[in-house]
């Protein structure tokens, strides 16, 4: 089967544009807002640069542009090969992006020296600031982190809705289970009184067993299941890329607003979702393994289900539990589905790596495993099956078309995860390693994981 032929055409869930009802819907990445602001930036710039004594322009200028360049490369170097704070290595654009703002700040400072008017030293603060936001806009747009001013001010005010009271009291009610050889939905019937919308709620799911400090986690669940009697319903447990955090999944994820249009479409049901922390703090990349970084993996296969189980009501078979994530994410999912599929049977991996990795396999080795090649083959996804099949494990692979790094290494996986036997599916979604893929592709799974785990007939996603 050709890979090019599991592209998606038309499959892909559309999402209607928000009403442009001020500001705060005003899209960032893409039409006007990113063209202003980038050409503000620019003539923010240039207007830094007009500076009439020939000190500024024989030696000032000069030194700040190369200091900057030289700050860039050396961060750059020093990143890939010796601190591997992060797997992924910085786009040129970023990098380039990155740099205007460094040099607009630097020649905002250094303007402040060459004229005594304090109007002027406020305007070249100002004007660099302005720069500054430019570079910012870019990046933004290279990752669509925040398509609308509403996402990053959602991110910072984010409420969240204690879990007792969301769940009805925290109590068990009566459920209705999936049918043998049916769907949850063919036998479900919505009470009067249940809600429109599901619920969040930040919680603390602790490290009993690893002794790994979590950040919250955070607890999606549909309207299904906050009513009585109750849909006893899977349940996906989601993780972010690297640097990222849990909270990462609802704002720029729009995970509450995914979940609730698939509930919309399906008398309330959909999984319950658990975003939770794989990292402690955005750059200690742990990839999802125990190790002197912190027990990961105990914590996601021991402490995080034993808090569901005992917090949730959920339906309890391994078909009905998905692991799933994009980036780094997409990585631990594959991981825990051949490490622990008595727990999870199947998994959702998008835009995941060949194999876990701190940016380089001998470092990777070297750091986490003390060189040991058996230990790190012991928990490497395609090491694992090539010696073992997974016949009863349902998988999905998803990855931007133009992603040049992840989709080569996306469709290894599948291969490998195709060969040991797995039910599995590769997807393709138009863009590159960022936002514009990962949104999407989270309607994309809940479709596919509403068949899998019987909770909707395969074709009603």
């Amino acid at each position: 089967m050709s890979f090019m032929n599991l592209r998606v055409t038309g499959e892909v869930p559309v999402r209607q544009p928000l009403a442009m009802s001020g500001p705060m819907d005003w899209p960032l990445t893409n039409g006007a807002v990113p063209w202003i602001v980038l050409v503000i930036g620019l003539l923010s710039l240039g207007w830094l640069l007009v500076v009439r004594q020939r000190s500024w322009w024989t030696l000032t200028v000069p030194l700040i542009a190369l200091g900057t360049a030289v700050a860039v490369f050396v961060v750059q170097y020093l990143e890939d090969n010796s601190w591997r704070l992060i797997a992924d290595e910085l786009p040129i654009g970023v990098l380039v992006w990155i740099g205007v703002g460094v040099f607009g700040v630097a020649l905002a400072v250094a303007r402040c020296f060459y004229t005594p008017h304090w109007r002027i030293r406020l305007a070249a603060l100002l004007a660099g600031l302005l720069v500054l936001l430019a570079a910012c806009s870019q990046v933004n747009v290279f990752y669509d982190q925040y398509p609308r001013l509403r996402t990053l001010v959602t991110a910072l005010t984010r409420e969240s809705t204690d879990l007792r009271t969301a769940s009805g009291g925290g109590k068990e009610n009566t459920t209705v289970r999936t049918p043998v050889g049916g769907t949850l939905e063919s036998v479900w019937k919505p009470p009067a009184d249940m809600p429109g919308k599901g619920s969040l709620s930040k919680v603390r799911i602790p490290g009993t067993v690893s002794g790994f400090d979590a950040r919250d986690a955070w607890v999606y669940l549909p309207p299904a299941y906050r009513t009585n009697p109750r849909a006893l319903l899977p349940v996906i447990v989601l993780m972010p890329g690297q640097p990222g955090s849990p909270q990462d999944w609802l704002d720029s994820g729009q995970l509450a607003e995914t979940m609730d249009a698939y509930a919309a479409e399906h008398h309330g049901l959909a999984p319950v979702a658990v975003s939770v922390d794989t990292l402690h703090s955005p750059l200690n990349n742990t990839i999802c393994v125990d190790s002197e970084r912190g027990k990961v993996h105990t914590y996601l296969t021991q402490d995080v289900p034993a808090w569901i189980r005992a917090n949730l009501q959920v339906a309890a078979a391994p078909g009905s539990w998905a692991a799933g994530g994009y980036s780094l994410g997409g990585t631990c999912s594959l991981q825990l589905a051949v490490t622990a599929p008595e727990l999870f049977g199947s998994f959702v991996d998008i835009s995941g790596q060949r194999e876990p990795t701190l940016g380089g396999h001998q470092h990777t080795v070297d750091e986490l495993f003390g060189g040991s090649s058996a230990a790190y083959d012991a928990i490497s996804p395609l090491k694992i099956m090539r010696k073992k099949s997974f016949p009863g494990t349902n998988g999905l692979f998803i990855v931007g078309s133009s992603d040049g790094t992840y989709r080569p290494q996306q469709r290894d996986a599948y291969a490998a995860a195709r060969k040991a036997g797995m039910n599995v599916t590769y997807k393709e979604l138009p863009g590159g390693h960022s936002w514009a893929v990962w949104r999407p592709a989270l309607g994309v799974g809940l479709a596919w994981l509403g068949g899998v785990t019987h909770l909707t007939s395969p074709s009603s996603g």
